[in-house]
């Protein structure tokens, strides 16, 4: 699906609605933020906005809300529903027969038949000098009931945009563009780096190149030593070195990581989740491998989708690290090391034990086991 891009907004081929749905929803606050500045009055006035959340407003509402013609001194309206991102298997409503909710077939705790009724009638004449848009966030499956709903509606008027995660070349450049509104320029170790620690998330790229334009002072180029200093990625980043640590069994640089992390105000119970997390997708990894439902490089781009195979060395050393590890354990040795972080977490909740101490046991253990300097069993700990 396409859909508008807030730079490129006109008010004179302004649709009466929009759809984004998707995980990227910063993508959907942008086009917001443009809509904003477009429909403004030149004189200084501003467009009233006016938000809506499906858990709490009827369809029949946000229309009679978007039929109500505009003050006196508003030229347009801009009505931005929101629809929940949760919804357990039993909120999406009974799957029923092709026809039985009418002719989208299946019915939707935000989207009953009575809803699309009033919303086909509403888009068969919008009201003048109105937009609605409507944001799905979050993971959408190909049959969701309301995209499907949406995308029906004549282009005329309706619009649909996925927002999909940038790849990391799209990323970069949206980061690049950031940094040059600023005056500063970002450098290839400061972009792979900027990708190491926050992954796919846009929202996040742009706020950390926002603080490091402002970090960097008069200097104009944004450097790696830099992000590493400046950005609020760096927990996370240290989080990846103790990924490293745990790759190369490497208890030292391991332990001087857990020092560093709760030193800077970690929580151990945030530490424990990356660990068991590492953990579980080796895994998974192997179950994917084992079904032979995945190859080695689809496991591994599901697992750090951050790390982009155009980081060459920095790709291939993950990515050997991390089948080290898949292949260095058994999936019973993998299982007593996550029962045995397991029961470090229970004594860090429990007991006044000293917080790295508990966790550079587990690590010494850990270590230990990977270089098969003692043998686990399910039921070791």
């Amino acid at each position: 699906m396409t859909g508008p891009a807030a730079g490129g907004l006109r008010v004179e081929t302004l649709l009466a609605g929009y759809l984004f749905h998707g995980e990227e929803d910063y993508i959907a606050e942008e086009f917001v933020e443009g809509l904003k500045r477009v429909l403004a009055d030149p004189s200084g006035g501003e467009v009233r906005l006016t938000r809506m959340d499906l858990d709490e407003t009827r369809w029949r509402e946000i229309v009679d809300a978007a039929r109500t013609a505009p003050f006196l001194f508003e030229p347009w309206r801009a009505i931005v529903v929101r629809v929940p991102e949760k919804r357990s298997s039993s909120d999406r409503g009974p799957d029923l027969r092709p026809g039985a909710e009418g002719e989208e077939g299946r019915a939707s705790k935000y989207l009953c038949a009575a809803d699309q009724k009033i919303l086909r009638e509403y888009f068969a004449d919008p009201a003048a000098r109105t937009v609605l848009v409507v944001i799905r966030a979050g993971r959408v499956r190909k049959d969701d009931a309301l995209v499907r709903f949406f995308s029906s509606l004549p282009k005329a008027v309706f619009s649909t945009m996925e927002m999909k995660r940038l790849p990391a070349p799209a990323l970069m450049r949206r980061a690049d563009d950031r940094a040059r509104a600023f005056g500063k320029t970002l450098t290839e170790g400061a972009r792979q780096r900027l990708f190491e620690l926050i992954g796919q998330d846009l929202r996040l790229t742009l706020n950390e190149v926002d603080k490091l334009s402002v970090f960097v002072g008069e200097k104009k180029g944004i450097e790696e030593d830099d992000v590493n200093e400046a950005t609020a990625g760096q927990r996370s980043f240290e989080s990846y070195e103790l990924d490293d640590a745990l790759a190369a069994a490497d208890f030292a640089k391991g332990a001087a990581i857990l020092n560093d992390l709760l030193a800077e105000g970690e929580r151990p119970e945030q530490i424990v989740g990356r660990l068991a997390g590492f953990l579980r997708g080796v895994l998974i990894a192997q179950t994917w491998l084992a079904e032979k439902s995945r190859t080695k490089d689809e496991a591994f781009q599901a697992l750090f989708p951050y790390i982009s195979k155009n980081w060459g060395d920095l790709y291939r050393r993950k990515y050997g690290d991390f089948f080290g590890i898949v292949e260095g354990f058994t999936a019973s040795e993998l299982s007593a090391l996550l029962a045995k972080l397991r029961k470090a977490d229970a004594r860090l909740k429990t007991t006044d034990a000293d917080p790295q101490t508990v966790l550079e046991v587990f690590l010494r253990e850990f270590s230990l086991a990977r270089k098969k300097k003692t043998i686990i069993s399910p039921e070791w700990g």
